[in-house]
């Protein structure tokens, strides 16, 4: 029963913490990670449920070779308990593996991303001099002239859905949830801002589509 029990906790267990590299993943991994952020999920909780029905089956097996009433409603339980909390998890671990990677990816490319600011900025940039999409040793960056000019760094995602780290000396940008968000505000970037979250500074995280 406790070898039974062992190996349950450490599949479950395992399965509970791979939503967390899934989020830390796709918020480092450019197209690809907002694929594993869109269809990794799914594909784990396929596993989770064949993993649940195959502990549940060994369970029986062991319930067996058990007397113990109290040990076998434990054995009978565990594989369906066990199950639910990583379900019930993987959501919450899945956000703060994505919150992470994107702090990470901030804090180290923090020096970065200002020099590329005051590229931009400094002297002012006109409308139409610069093409939308640039690259600086290996940072992709899009860049609204405003003004004020704001910078959007490493955007990922899918056609017209993607998300990316922006520059913003006002703040504004978290306005974009708010029911009468100006027009500047939800079409910076060309896009449809539809959110952001402050990281630090003057850079947020945001969402368009």
């Amino acid at each position: 029963m406790n070898e039974y029990l062992r190996r349950s906790a450490l599949f479950f267990g395992a399965m509970a913490a791979i939503p967390f590299a899934i989020g830390f993943g796709a918020a480092w991994g450019g197209a690809l990670g907002f694929f594993l952020y869109l269809f990794g999920p799914l594909a784990l909780l396929g596993i989770l449920v064949l993993g649940g029905i195959t502990y549940a089956t060994l369970g029986i097996i062991v319930l067996r070779q058990i007397a113990s009433a109290r040990d076998r409603v434990i054995v009978l339980l565990a594989a369906p308990v066990m199950l639910g909390l990583a379900i019930a998890v993987a959501s919450p671990v899945l956000e703060v593996g994505r919150d992470t990677g994107t702090w990470t990816r901030l804090v180290l490319n923090r020096s970065h991303y200002d020099a590329i600011v005051k590229k931009v900025s400094d002297p002012p940039r006109e409308l139409g001099t610069y093409p939308p999409f640039e690259k600086d040793n290996g940072v992709e960056y899009i860049v609204d002239n405003g003004p004020p000019v704001r910078v959007a760094f490493n955007p990922d995602g899918i056609l017209d859905n993607w998300s990316g780290i922006v520059f913003d000396p006002t703040g504004q940008v978290m306005m974009a949830d708010r029911i009468a968000t100006p027009e500047h505000i939800t079409k910076l970037f060309g896009g449809d801002l539809v959110g952001c979250r402050h990281l630090s500074g003057h850079y947020y995280e945001c969402s368009f589509t």
